[in-house]
């Protein structure tokens, strides 16, 4: 089975919704949330089958991420990491440069949709399917 890990920090609605994608092609998706999510709001964002989204503490988030993204770099099922700002791709791309080929960069355009970088390039949810699903 395929993994995509999600990195988010500022907003999860653009990572959330090409993670539905995701999902619905057979892939697995978590997203490490900076900051703690009430059960309310849990139950709201995670009622897709293969989505599981955990809220870490904003003071141990950074530590956390590298742990897992540490721990996962080897791992052939970790096929995409979705992250919501350029500082955490150059972050990523410092400690993990094996890494730095499958972090994709999705962005929150103003009218809501995502806006999503890969490789340097803007790209659609769609050519992304093929990688994330294997």
């Amino acid at each position: 089975m395929r993994h995509v890990l999600s990195l988010v920090e500022k907003g999860w609605a653009g990572a959330r919704q090409v993670s539905i994608r995701f999902t619905e092609s057979g892939a697995q998706v978590e997203h490490l949330v900076r900051g703690w999510i009430s059960r309310e709001v849990l139950e709201v964002i995670t009622p897709y089958r293969g989505v599981r989204v955990r809220g870490i503490p904003k003071q141990w988030y950074k530590v956390i991420a590298w742990v897992r993204l540490f721990l996962d770099q080897g791992s052939r099922h970790l096929t995409l990491i979705l992250v919501d700002n350029e500082r955490t791709v150059q972050w990523i791309g410092r400690w993990f440069p094996a890494l730095r080929q499958k972090v994709v960069l999705v962005l929150e355009a103003p009218d809501g949709s995502p806006q999503i970088f890969w490789r340097g390039r803007a790209v659609e949810v769609s050519a992304l399917l093929s990688v994330a699903v294997g």
